[in-house]
């Protein structure tokens, strides 16, 4: 089975990054992300809705192909968002959507779940972005959410 990255995969891509489960490809946490995540990979199609696995606070489907493919794209990201587009732009809205939120001081925005190589994409794609503990702190707002905003399912800005 080939599969191509689109923009909407690379959001659900950057969701799973941020509440990725254990069991198969799904998210945990959030009642309304889950339900976005299942909205989504039904839209799209990677998912067959008699698949769906639901538990308290998890939703996951099992797919040999598309869990190894996401693990790929993560795997990759710095060269596969490397453009400041429509991949990028919808992977960093999905990451944000599950686990982002503005700064008390409302200047920035912060990732609670960052890593590294999120925070070196956000650098190559020109925001201004600095991993303090388990965060990943983007200074510019606006700037940011300007660039994911209209991609955001879940975060109202």
């Amino acid at each position: 089975m080939k599969i191509s990255l689109t923009p909407e995969l690379s959001y659900l891509i950057g969701l799973w990054q941020a509440r990725g489960s254990q069991e198969g490809v799904g998210i945990c946490g959030n009642r309304r992300v889950c339900e976005i995540f299942l909205e989504e990979a039904l839209k799209i199609g990677i998912a067959k809705p008699d698949k769906i696995q639901l538990k308290e606070d998890k939703i996951y489907f099992y797919h040999s192909a598309y869990r190894a493919f996401f693990e790929e794209v993560l795997k990759e990201r710095l060269e596969r968002f490397k453009y400041k587009n429509e991949f990028a732009a919808q992977y960093l809205a999905g990451v944000f959507d599950g686990c982002g939120g503005i700064l008390e001081d409302g200047k920035g925005v912060f990732f609670a779940c960052g890593n590294r190589e999120d925070e070196m994409l956000l650098l190559r794609l020109g925001f201004k972005a600095k991993k303090v503990g388990k965060r990943i702190i983007v200074i510019g707002k606006e700037e940011f959410l300007g660039f994911v905003s209209k991609y955001l399912k879940y975060f109202e800005w």
